[in-house]
């Protein structure tokens, strides 16, 4: 098979976890930890000899693998793994060891019945060159380590393997866990593309700094977070898709008397409200992981590439899976008991879904990290003008609606919006460290001081990409769709975000005036509901019955589960 970087492997594959997502979490998961992180990590890092042997095996899965960085006593915190490995100049290999409890390796997926083979992460330690009884720190490196044997499946001597039990939901992985008791790794099975010991012994690396060169290591954990954010997507799809057409068929209320035709709960705008600006986010969503996605498979070089792509990645996988749970905990209310049904979807999807504002970074600690990448990106010495605002030239703020619902006038306040948090976060930051008189203390722990206006920063940042992509579509939009739903989802969030409102960047009868033109938006999409829901093309096999003839399926001899 084909194992290029963009080759029709790639393609195919990805198009496979595009599919997975919606049919089941587990299996998706199971699938992108596999090609995305594994594979992955072999095709990113991994030296030209080693990706030969190895990534046609891997691509045919004729040996599966799993990621083993998260350990028990470390999880978003990667750089604090206490997993060993030294480097044996004399056997001429490393020696991976789980030196204490909390440095096995903890809910890496796949690992307790179906892996061959792992990539395991560990802190590197070499000979010091002027002195070979010390060790000289390295930083976190990977390694590609069998962990089964290939014919009987049976677990290689020197490493242990527990299954993680049962989980509140997404139990169709076999999350395990790892121990390494001394375990020999010959010198080529590090994956070395940023670093580790050459033909003559010595270690090298193309980075100066250990944090340099961690930036690039972990590039395939970005990767990974981009295929969470298209799976959120996918699944917000789906049970938009469920709880939209059922309320099209649901009728509650509305007759006068017993017998007569009730209002269908579609047609209510109580249910609108709940739904559409959803509908809106998703389609805004859908867009922005498309994106991320193109920029996934396109080669990264220079470290502020790489530097864009985790940022922008961390913070997609952040919003897009909140988002996901947030659409999952509405479809399922909007449906009612039914929504509680496993054959209806939404209540397993919640289930299964959950762990993913945790695994492959927490999504309040990717936060932290998207304002830490952007800070020095924008860096005003002061605020600047609202432009969109100085054009209409009214008095006292008093916008056309044709202002207000226009593309220009909402990336203006949304990219404002980015600079006045980046003014007050920088002021903030730059009077902690005035406060230190001298001390040092890491900009990650400075931003902990200052964790809500962290927050609240890189929530702007990312809001206003994902604007700003949702508008480079629609202007190839020739059906006026696109406009529709970006006005809807841009008004919805100036209407309903907290920190916009508390701002005060419009005034009163602006913000009232916004909330009328939500309510004008939600009634348009209500008229061209079924086009918006059916572009989402999920197969009707893949919807619970209520998406269908709910009634029918509800006979005594019908299809619906007991």
């Amino acid at each position: 098979m084909n194992s290029a970087r963009n080759g029709p492997s790639r393609a195919k594959y990805g198009g496979i976890q595009e599919a997975l997502s919606y049919y089941d979490n587990a299996l998706s998961t199971m699938g992108g930890a596999h090609t995305g992180l594994y594979s992955g990590s072999i095709r990113e890092l991994g030296s030209e000899e080693l990706k030969a042997k190895y990534l046609p095996l891997a691509d045919s899965f004729e040996l599966p693998g799993c990621f083993a960085l998260t350990e028990l006593g470390h999880g978003s915190n990667t750089r604090g793994i206490e997993t060993e490995a030294h480097w044996d100049a004399e056997q001429g290999c490393y020696i991976i060891n789980t030196p204490k409890t909390t440095a096995q390796k903890y809910w890496i997926g796949a690992a307790a019945e179906t892996a061959i083979m792992s990539i395991v992460w560990a802190q590197l330690y070499v000979p010091h060159p002027e002195d070979s009884s010390k060790w000289e720190h390295q930083g976190i490196h990977a390694f590609l380590v069998p962990l089964r044997d290939r014919a009987t499946r049976a677990i290689l001597p020197g490493i242990t393997i527990r299954n993680c039990g049962m989980k509140s939901g997404l139990n169709g992985m076999d999350n395990g866990r790892i121990w390494f008791d001394k375990v020999k790794v010959p010198r080529t099975m590090c994956l070395d593309k940023y670093g580790g010991i050459n033909e003559d012994g010595v270690y090298e690396s193309m980075f100066q700094s250990k944090e340099q060169r961690f930036g690039g290591q972990l590039v395939n954990l970005s990767e990974g977070r981009v295929g969470l954010a298209v799976s959120s997507i996918n699944m917000s799809k789906t049970a938009l898709t469920i709880a939209i057409r059922y309320g099209q068929t649901r009728r509650q209320f509305g007759a006068k008397e017993v017998g007569q035709l009730e209002t269908r709960i579609m047609d209510y705008n109580l249910h609108q409200r709940r739904l559409y600006p959803l509908l809106a986010q998703t389609y805004a969503m859908h867009f922005a992981a498309r994106t991320i996605a193109k920029l996934k498979d396109t080669e990264k070089t220079e470290l502020s590439e790489i530097k864009q792509f985790h940022v922008i990645s961390s913070g997609l996988k952040s919003l897009h899976t909140w988002h996901l749970l947030d659409t999952l905990q509405a479809t399922r209310e909007a449906c009612g008991g039914q929504g509680l049904k496993s054959s209806n979807r939404i209540g397993h999807m919640k289930a299964d879904c959950d762990p993913m504002v945790t695994y492959e970074g927490d999504n309040q600690v990717m936060l932290i990290t998207v304002a830490k990448g952007s800070l020095s990106d924008y860096s005003p010495k002061k605020l600047p003008v609202l432009q969109s605002f100085n054009k209409d030239k009214f008095a006292g703020q008093t916008f056309s609606d044709a202002t207000l619902l226009s593309a220009e006038w909402q990336l203006d306040l949304f990219q404002h919006h980015v600079y006045a948090t980046s003014l007050r976060l920088g002021a903030a930051v730059a009077k902690t460290r005035a406060a230190l008189d001298g001390s040092s203390l890491s900009l990650d722990s400075i931003l902990d001081q200052h964790a809500a206006l962290s927050q609240e920063f890189a929530r702007a940042v990312i809001e206003h990409w994902i604007l700003n992509e949702f508008v480079m579509v629609e202007k190839q939009d020739k059906t006026g769709s696109m406009t529709l739903v970006r006005q809807l989802h841009a008004l919805w969030k100036v209407d309903m975000d907290a920190n916009m409102v508390r701002r005060r960047y419009v005034d009163e009868a602006v913000q009232e005036r916004v909330r009328d033109l939500v309510g004008a938006t939600i009634h348009r999409v209500h008229e061209n509901v079924d086009a918006l829901v059916g572009a989402f093309g999920v197969p009707d096999h893949l919807l619970g019955s209520i998406a269908g003839d709910w009634v029918e399926a509800n006979e005594v001899d019908g299809d619906e589960d007991i």
